[in-house]
């Protein structure tokens, strides 16, 4: 316990003294579960912090409000789970609370059903991998109990990634990609039974949406070391069980070994796949959102664009987005030349403005908008870098024209 706290930022600490204090006043055990205990184990600071109650989720958080004013609430789902937020100086601290619980999966793939249990064990035992169902009592006779049925503690000694039961990726395939996140995170390597399940359990990707594993890709973003899980997911197989085309470009892998710290969405796809010909029929499979299709489609062009660009090429991806453009030279950084000259293309404008152009002599419409391009061409290729210059080129437009 004083660990837990010790190990936990000041805002939180007192987020999880008054959660504390609440579960004993309506007589409920508290455990924190999940990457708490985890980390504590493996000796990291605490971020975040999961806990899990044997009663109405809801009501504790409303109970908790009432003793500690300030915090947000969210709504509970179904299953059990929600999500407290205080606002403290700084930022914010968030606390998840969730209703112990077992599940049950009808199909490969499906959301699980859900009981409500009093039983820690059964709510460990519904989770992914052993050093993730580990539990510390907070609270009543449970109070500075380590509860760890499946020798998660000892598996974090070994640095061991081990599955709880022989289905978990067949019951829910996205535990591959958790499985390469915590892998890269912790430095685990899998035992060799959960080697053998990884290497099957790409078949049961299909039975995961698309918006799922954008899910799981959203999630990843938000960590740094995206090169790590990338490696682990192509090195499993995990990439092409969920489309056979996709797979780890090598300048995906040096991007993101660049640049390590988290990062958008919409770059972090666009990183991966960009480099790659089907990225369109991969984007499908993903249900990606229409900016992260879009930036990764721009990506796309980027790369594509011929060396030394043409005006023209210029001109056709001069309003390509910011995430895509950084993207494209995380990519190809050797590719400085083109992508300065993208910018300085973007920068030039011609010295004349339209009704300048309009008083010498040209009409609106068509005429004007290509005066306009040629001369922002002369300003770009420094032909013609004055106004008087410009103005004269545009009197001999008219004069042919006349």
């Amino acid at each position: 316990m004083a660990a837990l706290r010790r190990a936990l930022p000041a805002p939180l600490r007192r987020l999880l003294a008054a959660a504390e204090a609440t579960a004993i006043d309506r007589g409920l055990t508290l455990w924190a579960v999940g990457g708490a205990p985890r980390d504590l184990a493996f000796g990291e600071p605490l971020n975040d912090l999961d806990l899990a109650i044997d009663g109405d989720v809801a009501r504790f958080g409303h109970a908790l409000r009432a003793r500690l004013p300030g915090i947000e609430i969210s709504a509970a789902s179904a299953f059990g789970t929600v999500a407290l937020t205080l606002n403290a100086a700084g930022g914010s601290v968030r606390l998840d609370l969730a209703r112990l619980r077992a599940e049950t999966y009808v199909r490969p793939g499906a959301l699980p059903d859900v009981r409500w249990t009093r039983s820690i064990e059964r709510d460990l035992a519904r989770r992914d991998f052993t050093v993730n169902a580990i539990a510390l009592g907070l609270t009543g006779g449970q109070r500075n109990c380590v509860v760890d049925p499946f020798g998660g503690i000892e598996d974090i000694a070994a640095r061991r990634l081990r599955v709880l039961h022989p289905r978990s990726f067949e019951d829910d395939a996205t535990r591959l990609w958790r499985g390469a996140r915590l892998a890269a995170a912790r430095r685990l390597r899998p035992d060799a039974e959960t080697a053998r399940l990884i290497e099957d359990g790409g078949r049961w990707a299909w039975t995961i949406s698309g918006d799922r594993w954008v899910g799981e890709l959203d999630f990843t973003t938000r960590r740094a070391g995206g090169a790590g899980v990338a490696r682990l997911l192509d090195r499993w197989g995990v990439l092409r069980a969920i489309h056979p085309a996709w797979a780890l470009d090598p300048r995906s892998m040096r991007a993101l070994t660049r640049h390590p710290e988290p990062m958008p969405l919409a770059r972090f796809v666009a990183l991966l796949l960009a480099p790659l010909p089907e990225a369109g029929t991969i984007l499908q499979r993903l249900a990606a959102s229409r900016d992260v299709a879009e930036a990764v489609r721009q990506a796309a062009r980027l790369l594509a664009m011929a060396s030394p660009p043409s005006v023209e090429a210029l001109l056709a991806l001069e309003r390509t987005g910011a995430e895509a453009r950084l993207a494209a030279r995380w990519l190809m950084p050797e590719r400085v030349a083109d992508w300065r000259a993208l910018d300085r293309w973007e920068r030039a404008a011609s010295a004349l403005s339209p009704d300048e152009v309009v008083a010498l002599g040209v009409a609106r419409g068509p005429a004007l908008g290509s005066v306009l391009h040629e001369l922002r061409r002369a300003r770009f290729e420094r032909t013609l870098t004055s106004k008087a210059a410009q103005r004269e080129l545009v009197r001999r437009a008219v004069e042919r024209e006349g």
